[in-house]
């Protein structure tokens, strides 16, 4: 994974024949309490919206554009499919759209089960590995998890499981409040990402985006 820095700033250069075949899922986080402020007036869930709009838009400008998909799932006890299995840009110049509502509380808000969304994600995970070209560019995945509290269910197990595909790799992030980083939240989150660096602590929009995409782009960009 690369490091977390804009040094991958993208241009609206003509894309370049494939190379690779990625499927980015974000596994967000939607619990009632992402409806909590931070940055002053801003919620959780609107940072989030904020930082997946600039993750596809700067995806969307890529040379390496085509060589990417994007599936988006949103949890709070249950998991749902947000966005299933879409190109960044397809052959027909059209794009996955950077101006939708990537809300993670809409249609949830109740509390926090990181292993439902995890097995939603790795359902996709599949779908995609199975379904790319034998005779095509090797697929693989990034699962990106980010939650921002304690999972009522153990997710580690089906963690580990997901890992035992040498195609997929897990990113994790805590959206914790500066000053009150909750332990056992982070010490899960931590044990689901496939190495320490896989993993990161956020506390802003900022650094959320800035997580989102190194962890998506994988030093590809």
């Amino acid at each position: 994974m690369s490091k977390y820095t804009d040094d991958f700033i993208l241009d609206d250069a003509p894309t370049i024949p494939q190379i690779f075949n990625q499927l980015g899922i974000l596994v967000l986080d939607g619990s009632g309490s992402m409806s909590a402020i931070t940055e002053g007036t801003i919620t959780k869930a609107d940072a989030v919206n904020l930082a997946v709009r600039e993750l596809l838009t700067r995806f969307i400008a890529s040379k390496n554009r085509k060589d990417f998909s994007m599936a988006v799932v949103t949890f709070d006890h249950e998991a749902i499919v947000h966005t299933p299995i879409t190109r960044v840009a397809d052959d027909n110049g059209d794009t996955i759209d950077d101006n939708a509502d990537y809300n993670p509380t809409e249609k949830h808000g109740g509390g926090t089960d990181i292993l439902k969304a995890l097995k939603q994600a790795q359902s996709l995970a599949e779908q995609f590995l199975n379904n790319a070209p034998a005779d095509g560019v090797p697929p693989s995945v990034i699962i990106v998890v980010m939650s921002d509290g304690i999972s009522q269910s153990d997710p580690i197990p089906a963690a580990n499981d997901i890992k035992k595909n040498e195609n997929i790799s897990i990113c994790s992030t805590l959206f914790a409040e500066k000053g009150g980083a909750n332990a056992l939240a982070e010490k899960i989150l931590r044990n689901i990402a496939s190495s320490p660096a896989h993993y990161k602590t956020v506390y802003d929009a900022e650094t959320l985006r800035k997580f989102f995409i190194a962890s998506v782009s994988s030093g590809k960009i």
